[in-house]
């Protein structure tokens, strides 16, 4: 039986092509691209009754023979729920090994505890892990009519398969095999802020779809008690008074098609900040991968808020239905409060216990200069579902407010190569 059958109940990962351990070979060793979706890699599919390969793997126009195969190396990095598990001790655990008529089900039991398994998962420079077994003699025969290399991972479903690199009888790579599909991610430029400080999270939230768009909320002023936990992902919302900008890092996940994403942000004062469309204000970034994105609002002076009333999601323009978890993730990894000086702010917030959450409370935010709308901007300043509704007049209260700034220079680059 093939493997891509056995296997068909282990998790797909987002996938990325990442292996700075291995880098000092780079040049001397071959390197393709394979779908690595599932944690398994054929290197011949089949042959004929004369020997002939039917149907292609990695090994197809390289120099690389079966015989030469006496090791391998998978890296993958792991994501927030394995790292976690890491950070405490937990046991994560799953397979490592080959398939072929000559090997059979050869495995090994991996573990990221070392000496608990035959393998034990080594943090690598640029914080993934690799997973090696090493020998001197050959893995395959040359006679066998198929043969794959895999990584099952039996206790999580946030691994990222980054590269199986083929490994000679000296332990050196003799071909690389990186995943076909590109990583998606971004770098925003915030070197003009010399103070940079992180929020403490409460949570990661999580992806919802409201007025059929997808969006992950950071900061939900009306939602009910059942949705706090989501949706409000800050205790203390006082530590952003006094910001110039506030920086987003997002994990995006399940990506098939490319859509934009935005903040939207009110600072929930009467006449004060809305921004519900995309602007060099608060810029839209194209999301067309799996990865880590970053996102950022800029404030025309340092921000003055009511706690209470702020609302602060990043939105799409990807259509979901609404009561439907969507097939896009997002979580919130990470939140900072930017200025551009290192001086301590004067605390100009209304976040105070004297706030009250009354539908007075919410003010009309009107600007003739700007009321513009669109359908993702209505989205952002509606409820998420029927159980979580603005208040009647809150719904109207937010309507747009258009403030002009100096434009910020986003610098897209790539999150691995």
């Amino acid at each position: 039986m093939k493997i891509s059958k056995i296997l068909a109940g282990m998790s797909a990962a987002a996938l990325a092509a990442s292996m700075m351990s291995l880098a000092a070979f780079a040049d001397e060793t071959a390197t393709v691209k394979a779908d690595l979706t599932g944690g398994t890699v054929s290197l011949i599919d089949e042959k004929d009754d004369d020997g002939v390969v039917t149907k292609t793997g990695v090994l197809t126009g390289t120099n690389v023979k079966l015989s030469d195969v006496c090791g391998i190396d998978v890296n993958v990095t792991v994501g927030a729920d394995s790292a976690a598990k890491i950070e405490a001790g937990d046991w994560i655990g799953g397979g490592l090994g080959y398939n072929s008529e000559s090997t059979g089900w050869a495995s090994k039991e991996w573990s990221f505890q070392e000496g608990a398994k035959d393998v034990t998962g080594v943090k690598a420079a640029d914080g993934s892990y690799d997973f090696v077994l090493k020998g001197t003699d050959p893995v395959f025969a040359d006679t066998d009519t198929y043969a794959q290399v895999w990584l099952q991972n039996w206790s999580t479903k946030d691994f990222t398969f980054n590269a199986f690199t083929l490994l000679d009888k000296d332990g050196n790579p003799i071909l690389v095999v990186e995943s076909d599909k590109a990583q998606g991610g971004n770098t925003v430029d915030l070197s003009e802020y010399k103070k940079q400080t992180e929020v403490t999270l409460n949570g990661e939230g999580k992806s919802t779809s409201d007025g059929n768009k997808v969006r992950i909320n950071i900061k939900h002023p009306w939602c009910d008690d059942a949705h706090k936990a989501d949706f409000n992902l800050v205790d203390d919302w006082s530590v952003f008074a006094g910001a110039d900008a506030i920086a987003v890092t997002v994990d995006i996940s399940n990506v098939t098609d490319a859509f934009t994403a935005y903040p939207c942000f009110t600072n929930g004062i009467e006449n004060g900040i809305g921004y519900w469309e995309a602007s060099d204000n608060n810029p839209a970034v194209t999301v067309n991968a799996d990865g880590t994105y970053t996102f950022i609002v800029k404030f025309p002076a340092a921000l003055e808020m009511d706690a209470n009333n702020m609302f602060f999601d990043i939105a799409t323009d990807l259509a979901g239905t609404d009561g439907e978890d969507p097939a896009v993730k997002m979580a919130v990894k990470k939140v900072v409060v930017l200025n551009k000086s290192d001086a301590e702010p004067a605390d100009s917030s209304e976040s105070t216990a004297d706030s009250t959450d009354s539908d007075e409370s919410k003010g009309v935010l009107v600007d003739s200069s700007d009321s513009k709308t669109n359908s993702a901007a209505t989205s952002s300043k509606a409820a998420n579902n029927a159980s979580n509704t603005n208040p009647s007049t809150g719904a109207a209260a937010l309507a747009a407010v258009g403030v002009a700034l100096a434009g910020a220079a986003v610098v897209a680059t790539k999150k691995r190569k």
